[in-house]
């Protein structure tokens, strides 16, 4: 039987076909295996990782200083899922997003002076609704009697599914909204699943993945994690830093470079979206499930003022209508707050932001100045 050769065209379109999946195969096994974000499972890789999360947390804790590095080799919310289990000795817990990351009494000026004595930060970022109810099931309440617990509430906290990253753990979600009596349907579970193994499936061959792969496989001979007792500003410029109460160092701001474009300032918000009913009696369950001995109390952090001239950006609509349901919900049921998104409120000015949506120690360490206790 006589074959039938390709023409040059289609031989040409099949080699580039071939060419194309060789280079998506590549950058998928290097990010499987390097996985800066620490998402995918040991089982699936090659090269084994011996970086052990639990033993640095502990190092960490022990020395009372910094973990300081440059790239992670771990995800966060496996990070702060064993930095939860830590809490024996704090008298506040923080569940939070970024916006309250640098929450601490290791801070200069110190935060929440009035309120805590000693500080569990478990701030992520993006930190979630979801995340906050993984993170509460380590959290016994009968274990921590007598311990307050800080939600920090941002313009898109009431809403669910505005990031998944909290799928990481969401075994503990489940657990945990058992625990509080809440029933989850099944069909919801799964739609989370199917989406977060999609997003995986998408993300093996991301180039901006990849980048970040490459970034730490360049400095691979270069010793990425060390814990220090004290840090200043130069490791701040060069470096991530987290102390072992789990707050995180910021850098001094910079108003100058400031981004006030609307897809930034709208992180996460969604028009005419404020908040979700169902989150509110999420949290009824949650204050049941903690008191009488625990008190619950909501922080809620400041936004550079001049995103609050910018009237017709929802942003400014979602912080009007969440700080305004929020104390009518805290008012209802004894909740104390903390804090504004309104900068006047809490007498913070310009130059003590360092980003549009993050506020500098000095402006954390006067949110006490606006507190109401219900």
């Amino acid at each position: 039987m006589i074959k039938k050769k390709l023409s040059a065209p289609k031989r040409y379109l099949i080699q580039f076909i071939l060419t194309i999946i060789f280079f998506l195969t590549i950058i998928a096994l290097i990010n499987i295996n390097v996985d800066p974000e620490k998402i995918y499972p040991n089982k699936i890789k090659i090269f084994k990782n011996p970086f052990q999360l639990k033993k640095e947390i502990d190092k960490l804790i022990q020395s009372k200083g910094y973990l300081v590095y440059k790239e992670k080799y771990w995800n966060e919310r496996k990070f702060y899922d064993i930095l939860s289990t830590k809490h024996k000795n704090a008298e506040c817990i923080i569940l939070g997003s970024s916006s309250t990351a640098a929450v601490s009494k290791k801070q200069n000026p110190p935060i929440l002076n009035k309120n805590c004595n000693s500080i569990l930060n478990l701030s992520l970022s993006g930190g979630s609704i979801e995340d906050y109810f993984a993170l509460s099931n380590n959290i016994n309440p009968k274990v921590i009697q007598g311990k307050k617990i800080l939600l920090g509430i941002q313009p898109f906290t009431l809403n669910f599914n505005r990031d998944l990253r909290w799928l990481i753990y969401s075994e503990n979600f489940n657990e945990f909204i058992n625990k509080i009596n809440v029933k989850t349907t099944s069909s919801n579970n799964s739609y989370f699943n199917n989406k977060n193994i999609a997003n995986l499936v998408k993300n093996l061959t991301s180039f901006e993945y990849l980048k970040e792969s490459l970034k730490i496989l360049l400095n691979v001979n270069e010793k990425n994690f060390k814990i220090k007792k004290f840090v200043d500003q130069k490791d701040l410029v060069s470096n991530n830093i987290i102390a072992f109460d789990g707050s995180r160092k910021i850098r001094e701001p910079k108003n100058d470079k400031i981004d006030f474009s609307s897809n930034l300032i709208n992180y996460k918000i969604l028009n005419n979206r404020w908040y979700d009913e169902t989150v509110f009696k999420l949290l009824i369950n949650y204050k049941d499930y903690y008191s009488p001995k625990n008190q619950i109390i909501f922080i809620l952090t400041p936004y550079h003022p001049y995103v609050w001239t910018l009237k017709n950006e929802p942003i400014v609509k979602a912080m009007i209508e969440v700080e305004k349901v929020i104390h009518s919900f805290a008012k209802k049921n004894k909740i104390k707050i903390i804090g504004s998104f309104n900068p006047k409120n809490v007498g913070c000015v310009e130059f003590e932001f360092y980003d549009a949506l993050h506020s500098s120690s000095k402006c954390l360490a006067k949110l006490e100045n606006y507190s109401i206790n219900y």
